[in-house]
Order: C-alpha cells, then sequence, then structure tokens
C-alpha cells in the first residue's frame, strides 16, 4: 500500500525534517556532509532556501519529509533585471518513493510560479533527475563536465516580473 503523500512549501519550521532527510539521501544527491563545514554550507543553504516561498516538499503521513527541491530567487536577476528567477539548490527524493510521482509534484509545484527554473545535476546523479526533467518539461541549457544546467520556462506572455 502506498502512503499518502501531501506537498507543501518548506518553512523554517521544517529545518530539523529536511536536515534529517538531506542526511539520509547525501549519497544520492549533491550534498556533502563529511565534515563540520560542509554541514555548516549545508545547513546555511537550507536555511536560505526555507526562508523564502521557492522550496515545496513532499511529505508523508508520518510528516516525515520524501522529498524537497531546496530554492531561492536569484538575487542578481531580481536586482537587475526585475526579474524572478528560480534557482534550485538540491532535488531529492527518498529511494523508496522515486517511482510515486513525488518528483512530478515537486516539479509542478515549482513552476507554477511561472518565473524561469534552473536545476543543476551532477555527473552520475543517481536518482534519474536528468530524464525526469526532460519528461516534466525541462530542457537542457548548459552540459559540462561538471554537470548540466536545466531550465524550465513560462510562455513569454506568463513570464512573472517585478
Amino acid at each position: 500500500m502506498v502512503a499518502e503523500l501531501t506537498h507543501r512549501t518548506a518553512s523554517l519550521d521544517d529545518i530539523e525534517g529536511i536536515w534529517c532527510f538531506l542526511k539520509q539521501t547525501a549519497s544520492d544527491v549533491a550534498v556533502r556532509l563529511e565534515t563540520e563545514i560542509d554541514q555548516e554550507k549545508a545547513l546555511t543553504e537550507l536555511m536560505a532556501c526555507c526562508a523564502g516561498p521557492y522550496s515545496p516538499i513532499v511529505v508523508d503521513g508520518g510528516k516525515n519529509v520524501v522529498g524537497a527541491l531546496l530554492a531561492k530567487r536569484d538575487l542578481l536577476d531580481w536586482g537587475v533585471r526585475n526579474v524572478e528567477t528560480i534557482n534550485v539548490s538540491l532535488a531529492a527524493v527518498a529511494p523508496e518513493h522515486r517511482d510515486q510521482g513525488v518528483f512530478e509534484k515537486l516539479f509542478a509545484e515549482i513552476v507554477k510560479r511561472n518565473a524561469p527554473v534552473y536545476i543543476s545535476v551532477k555527473p552520475g546523479e543517481p536518482q534519474g533527475l536528468a530524464d525526469r526533467l526532460k519528461s516534466s518539461g525541462f530542457q537542457l541549457a548548459v552540459a559540462g563536465e561538471h554537470g548540466e544546467i536545466y531550465k524550465w520556462e513560462p510562455a513569454p506572455s506568463e513570464a512573472k516580473t517585478g
């Protein structure tokens, strides 16, 4: 039986749950937690992402985080061009939920903002993220030896500006 999953926007109240989730999935995602400095950097990014309205999460019936897109507004685009752009720092789904549409729920939530979204995929990423992004309407924007960057853009008439 599949557990009931719900999605919502992460808040600062979710930091502990997301942190536990990140520690469980660290080997599958581009986050390093080996040293105290690595953990401090990850927690700082987590707090920055949870402080804004850009990071959707999926929780199970026990309120455990089973999926997250940690994202924040691109401040350069916002400040210089007055355009909202969203950069996803981390995309992760617990292995036991990857074939239950969790990535798709997360992607659907973030694109509802009608702002360009960028997601980086590291080489050898084991979640199948690149294929899931492509099937959700994201396009390959940049490819290189350090990974790929995928972009989703709303139709020009729907794009969000300040």
